[in-house]
């Protein structure tokens, strides 16, 4: 019978400790972002699309000058060769700004979504958070672990 009551109180003592331990112990801290929010309101993001946009305008603006040409020197009847040679000059001029804007953009891009993996490192270990996942990724989550807001105001404020 004491062996029964000794093993019986080194048990409840067992229990009673992983008790204490567990209800001290919190588990990771997870919340998660809407990556997508997070490109379209970066200010440097928003602005470097501006001014892609602006890039963009600026190119088609020359290539509907030329389009316009075209369609005059048929009007005028030039031959199917002079079109097809302008046609020409039209796809090549549009290859050629396309790989302008690639050349020129793709680069910024990369270097803004490298701050943003950066600066989400750092704001992830200041808040304490072990883990930030993404919303696109998630089949259920929270809103109150929703960080999204919270998180464009720490990289627009950086």
């Amino acid at each position: 019978m004491k062996k029964l009551n000794l093993l019986l109180t080194i048990v409840l003592i067992a229990l009673l400790v992983l008790l204490l331990y567990g209800a001290t112990q919190s588990g990771p801290r997870i919340v998660f972002v809407d990556v997508n929010r997070i490109t379209q309101e970066y200010t440097k993001m928003v602005e470097l699309n501006r001014r892609y946009s602006a890039d963009v305008s600026y190119y088609q603006s020359k290539l509907d000058e030329m389009s316009k040409e075209l369609e005059e020197m048929r009007n005028r009847g030039a031959s199917q060769a002079e079109l097809e040679r302008k046609q020409a000059e039209i796809l090549a001029r549009k290859q050629q700004y396309e790989q302008i804007l690639q050349s020129e953009y793709e680069p910024k891009m990369k270097q803004i979504l490298e701050e943003i993996a950066q600066k989400i490192d750092k704001y992830a270990k200041m808040m304490g958070y072990d883990y930030i996942l993404n919303k696109a990724a998630l089949v259920y989550g929270d809103d109150a672990y929703d960080i999204t807001n919270q998180l464009i105001g720490f990289l627009n404020a950086q």
